[in-house]
C-alpha cells in the first residue's frame, strides 16, 4: 500500500478554532485519540529474521505474512502502536505503582471496622490511583513506514506503508526474536476527522516523565496524564492529511488521490498551509 500525505503546523492558540472548522468541513465531531507508540530498531541483517517465534502463533496467516515482509525488508526503525484511554492513566499526584501515604501512620491506616473513619490530610491528589490499565491486555499494531519516494512530480509526500495486528501484552520478546530492539516510546494525543477518503489528524507528541529504568522497556503502568509533557515546547500541533492507496503502481489512482489532497489544501488555505514534508525528516532507515 501507499500513503499520500500533506502536513501543516498549527500553533496552540489556533487549535480550538481549527477543530471547529474541521468539524464544520467534515460534518462530524472529532474522535479523540490516544496512542502509545513504541519504537524498535533493526539490528539483524535483512532476511535473517524468523517470524515463527514467541507469540507469533497468535497471528493470523495474513498478518503473519505482512509482519514477515515488513521485518525482513531492510534495516528500518518501525513502530508498534497501541490505543489507550484516559482512564488508563493514573490519578494525578500518585505513581502508578503504589498509593501515596498520608502524613502519619494513624491516618494512613484507618480501622476497616469503622467505615466513617476519615483520612485527614488526604485529598483527591493523594488518593489511591484508579487506573484500569492492564498491560497484558494491551492490543498492538505493527506499523511500517518506508522513507518517502524521491523525485516524484506530485507535490505530496508519498511512501510505502503496511500494518498488521500483533499479539496482546508484552511484545518485546517477539520483536527481539525478529531482530528488533526496543529504543523508546512516546504518546500521541489528537483528534481525528474523516473527509471523503481523507483522514485528517490534528495531533501532538507527548513525552513521559523521567523514570529511571523504565526507558529500557515499555512501561507496564502509565503515569498521570497531567505529568505528560509536549515534545514541542510551544505546545503547537501537527495537522496531517492522508489518503491510503491500495495499489501504488496505479498512476491514475495515485493522481486522483493527490488531487483530493490538493482540494483539501485549497479548502483550508485560509486557516493553515498544507505542504509536503521534507523527505529526509521522515527517513525511517536504521543507521
Amino acid at each position: 500500500m501507499h500513503e499520500l500525505l500533506l502536513f501543516a503546523s498549527v500553533p496552540t492558540h489556533q487549535h480550538e478554532e481549527l477543530l471547529q472548522q474541521l468539524a464544520g468541513l467534515t460534518a462530524m465531531q472529532p474522535r479523540h485519540c490516544l496512542e502509545r507508540r513504541l519504537i524498535f530498531k533493526a539490528y539483524r541483517k535483512p532476511g535473517l529474521a524468523n517470524a515463527r517465534v514467541g507469540a507469533s502463533q497468535d497471528l493470523q496467516s495474513g498478518d503473519l505474512q505482512r509482519v514477515n515482509k515488513m521485518l525482513n525488508g531492510g534495516m528500518f526503525y518501525t513502530q508498534v502502536v497501541g490505543p489507550v484511554h484516559t482512564s488508563d492513566f493514573a490519578d494525578a499526584g500518585v505513581t502508578p505503582d503504589a498509593p501515596t501515604s498520608s502524613n502519619n501512620d494513624a491516618n494512613a491506616n484507618p480501622s476497616p471496622a469503622d467505615p466513617d473513619t476519615k483520612m485527614d490530610g488526604m485529598d483527591e491528589s493523594t488518593a489511591i490511583p484508579t487506573s484500569t490499565y492492564d498491560f497484558d491486555q494491551q492490543s498492538w499494531n505493527l506499523e511500517f513506514r518506508d522513507i518517502p519516494e524521491a523525485g516524484t512530480r506530485s507535490a505530496v509526500t508519498a511512501r510505502v506503508m503496511a500494518s498488521a495486528a500483533l499479539p496482546r501484552g508484552d511484545i518485546v520478546p517477539s520483536m527481539n526474536a525478529w531482530g528488533y530492539s526496543f529504543v523508546t516510546e512516546y504518546l500521541v494525543e489528537g483528534d481525528m476527522f474523516v473527509h471523503n477518503d481523507i483522514v485528517i489528524y490534528l495531533h501532538r507528541v507527548l513525552h513521559y516523565p523521567n523514570s529511571p529504568g523504565e526507558e529500557r522497556e515499555p512501561r507496564h503502568q502509565l503515569p498521570a496524564f497531567q505529568q505528560m509533557s509536549p515534545l514541542e515546547k510551544s505546545g503547537s500541533y501537527v495537522l496531517q492529511a492522508s489518503i491510503t492507496v491500495q495499489d501504488g503502481s496505479n498512476q491514475e489512482t495515485m493522481k486522483t488521490a493527490s488531487q483530493h489532497l490538493f482540494g483539501l489544501r485549497e479548502q483550508l488555505k485560509s486557516a493553515v498551509r498544507l505542504e509536503m514534508a521534507d523527505r529526509l525528516s521522515l527517513d525511517t532507515r536504521a543507521k
